[in-house]
């Protein structure tokens, strides 16, 4: 079990495609507990580690203590350009995001992160700024609730499980992760599993304090620019919402031309930036999806910035 807490998914995977090595600057988005980051510095990397956490920051300050060669910022990724200028750096080599849920931030109660346990609904990365998952609740009304829990975990009961949670709250407010966990057992219907719905129904609401989507979609616009050419962008979803947005991007980014098929001449003006190290995304093998079950769901997309004008 502490292997699956403490190795990254796609560990290996990860450092084939970002090729680290004496010299070269990696931005790792999404530091958590350090172990891509680890890697990266073993190959003799700088790597500059970002991430909102609290317990996040701490560790990079504390691996910093013995690899001089680590810059920690304590902020989102989504102003990974402002970083890297705060750090002197003009061009990177690679930038690495790992979304999601680290293992550590699900078993600790305090963060909400959990339906399993008992603890403030709170479900934000950075507990110090923005709304909480139980002020997000006790303020929408039913309908935007229920579109929330549909756009963000494509939940089919999300109109069920607003209604009860909005009858909920007129008695008592929703604000632990019990709390809301007995309500949406209440709704699901018989025979249907219920840990599936829980998981939705938290990632939803986790989404949207933390603007996960916004997140990413801002630091994948910022990258072809801070990439250095043959530098690599490399990320790791874990859900649909996240993959289809950096398929999208990603599917955009590596094409000429963004006419539509029926146009004859091209008036868009779009160059390509990047090449799929991949055309598919790459999966977890058999033994590391055996070995830790959250792999199973990851999936790592992959891309290097062109030269100017030149594919290669």
């Amino acid at each position: 079990m502490s292997d699956a807490r403490h190795t990254p998914v796609l560990a290996v995977e990860t450092q084939d495609c970002l090729a680290p090595g004496p010299g070269k600057r990696f931005i790792d988005g999404t530091f958590g507990f350090g172990g891509h980051a680890s890697a990266l510095l073993d190959a003799g990397a700088e790597v500059l580690g970002l991430d909102l956490s609290a317990d996040a920051c701490t560790a990079c300050a504390a691996l910093r203590e013995s690899q001089p060669r680590l810059h920690c910022r304590c902020g989102s990724f989504r102003h990974l350009d402002r970083w890297a200028a705060e750090a002197g750096w003009t061009a990177v080599d690679g930038i690495l995001l790992d979304l999601g849920v680290s293992s550590l931030q699900l078993d600790d109660p305090d963060l909400g992160f959990s339906y399993r346990k008992d603890g403030p609904l709170d479900l934000r990365f950075d507990q110090t700024r923005g709304q909480s998952a139980a002020d997000l609740v006790a303020a929408l009304d039913e309908r935007d609730l229920a579109d929330l829990i549909w756009k963000y975990g494509e939940e089919r009961g999300s109109r069920r499980i607003a209604r009860r949670v909005i009858a909920a709250r007129a008695v008592e407010p929703v604000a632990t992760t019990t709390a809301l966990r007995e309500i949406v057992e209440r709704v699901v219907p018989r025979g249907r599993k219920i840990e599936p719905v829980l998981s939705r129904v938290f990632q939803a609401l986790r989404i949207a304090v933390n603007d996960e989507l916004g997140a990413l979609e801002e630091a994948l616009t910022k990258s072809p620019a801070l990439l250095a050419p043959g530098g690599v962008l490399a990320v790791i979803g874990y859900h649909s919402l996240e993959d289809r947005l950096v398929k999208k991007f990603l599917a955009r980014e590596t094409r000429d031309c963004l006419c539509p098929p029926e146009a004859m001449v091209c008036t868009c003006g779009h160059q390509a930036s990047l090449e799929p190290i991949s055309r598919k995304a790459i999966q977890a093998s058999a033994e590391e999806q055996q070995r830790n079950p959250r792999s199973r769901s990851a999936r790592l997309r992959a891309a290097r910035k062109l030269k100017k004008g030149s594919r290669t």
